[in-house]
């Protein structure tokens, strides 16, 4: 009789949250972690994430790791890699460490990554301990909040549903509304906010702009994470300056715009003489191939086409795959969503861009073979440059290297290979066909 009660509960408490889910949120938020963890205990794992995430991240990140561990696993894996790495971050209980314990290799080493962010950006300035409220909180029951936290901020951040920030309230303004009026009906819209990468420079605009004493830091997708304090700014900018003018006379780590000449020459000949030898790799690969180019010399005239669509199609995989990896946007375990569209937007990209090419080969050459390898080769090797092209930064990351310093060496040569080798491999099989057109 329990398991049916207990079967028919879990059951009402799944479809109330499919059906209302803001207010299934509001009315949860309004419990403990353990009693949280308790309901969510045993409702379907989907619907668990679900509620995790639209959970304020300390609450999210309080709840679920009260969870048992096989669920706990299950949960985090099933969540976004930057979101779930968010909300652990907000765990101070004693459960977090033998939890992480449970993550695998790839998870931790996320989690680790996340927990300190790049010198000069807003993240490095942030601190998470904010007062936050949703929009469907009520006056009373924020003003209560307030009393049992003790808080003693100016300003109240308004998040949504999903932790979306989406306004801020003065205390003042709070003491003086109407106890049963909504928060989302008194707030003000819009607040000022920087991106969690965002340089110091453009908080100290932000802030010189805005007037204010607490500047709301987000992740990419608009998620709030935490806020940056005006005095905790004007300290860290002091301990900077500070801290040039005591390195004024050090050397520089890294080549700058006025570096000797020698420390330039250090720095650039290296990854120089490795593009000599990827040059050398890509003419090998097109000697191999010298009788067929002989045959064929409108071959020797299309090369450059192939290399260059190739290249670019490569260098535009790169840079959006690069930036998610510096954004955050991405991890280094998300390489198969990331590889299967960059595969399907090659497709796409190859295709459209062969069939331009090829229709442009025909009517120069009067060939419709030499136009119909000029399609396949071009498809082909427009394809392999746009999953390489979101490959290798993800590779060099995985591998703990800087894709920035290397990636754009390796992807020219991947892209050439692969378009000789499509190219004038597809030209070698059917020459026969190219010959007689000729």
């Amino acid at each position: 009789m329990l398991n049916t009660r207990t079967n028919c509960e879990t059951y009402l408490i799944t479809e109330y949250f499919k059906d209302y889910p803001q207010k299934f949120i509001s009315e949860l938020a309004k419990y403990g972690e353990d009693d949280i963890s308790e309901i969510l205990e045993d409702l379907p794992l989907e619907t668990i994430s679900n509620i995790i995430f639209r959970l304020p991240l300390r609450l999210a990140g309080e709840s679920l790791v009260r969870l048992p561990d096989l669920k706990f696993k299950r949960i985090y894996s099933l969540l976004d890699p930057v979101r779930s790495s968010r909300i652990l971050l907000e765990v101070s209980s004693d459960h977090l460490e033998k939890k992480i314990a449970l993550l695998s290799p790839s998870e931790r080493k996320d989690l680790k990554e996340l927990e300190s962010y790049p010198d000069d950006t807003a993240g490095a300035l942030m601190d998470i301990s904010l007062e936050i409220c949703r929009s469907t909180d009520f006056v009373v029951d924020v003003i209560n909040k307030l009393r049992t936290n003790k808080a003693n901020s100016r300003e109240i951040f308004v998040t949504d549903s999903e932790n979306m920030l989406v306004g801020y309230l003065p205390v003042q303004d709070l003491l003086y509304a109407n106890d049963e009026s909504e928060i989302e009906k008194i707030m003000h819209k819009s607040p000022p906010s920087v991106n969690v990468l965002s340089p110091k420079d453009e908080v100290i605009e932000v802030f010189e702009t805005f007037k204010t004493t607490m500047l709301p830091v987000t992740h990419i997708d608009g998620t709030l994470l935490g806020g940056i304090k005006y005095t905790s700014l004007i300290e860290e900018v002091q301990n900077q300056a500070l801290s040039s003018m005591a390195s004024l006379r050090g050397a520089s780590p890294s080549e700058k715009a006025l570096s000797p000449p020698l420390f330039s020459v250090g720095k650039r000949l290296p990854w120089l003489l490795i593009n000599l030898l990827t040059a050398f790799i890509a003419s090998a690969v097109v000697g191999f191939f010298e009788n067929t180019i002989s045959q064929v010399t409108a071959l020797a005239i299309l090369l450059p086409v192939v290399a260059g669509q190739s290249g670019n199609t490569g260098a535009q995989a790169m840079a959006v795959t690069m930036r998610g990896l510096a954004l955050r946007e991405v991890r280094v375990r998300q390489w198969v969503i990331i590889l299967f569209k960059e595969l399907r937007v090659g497709f796409v990209n190859g295709v459209i861009i062969a069939v331009v090419t090829g229709l442009a080969v025909y009517f120069w050459s009067n060939s419709l073979p030499l136009g119909a390898v000029m399609t396949v080769a071009m498809t082909c090797s427009m394809i392999i440059a746009s999953i390489s092209g979101a490959a290798i930064p993800v590779i060099l990351t995985s591998l703990g290297k800087d894709p920035a310093q290397s990636s754009s060496v390796i992807l020219t040569t991947v892209t050439d290979v692969m378009g000789f080798l499509s190219f004038l491999g597809l030209a070698t099989l059917f020459i026969s066909l190219l010959t007689n057109a000729a």
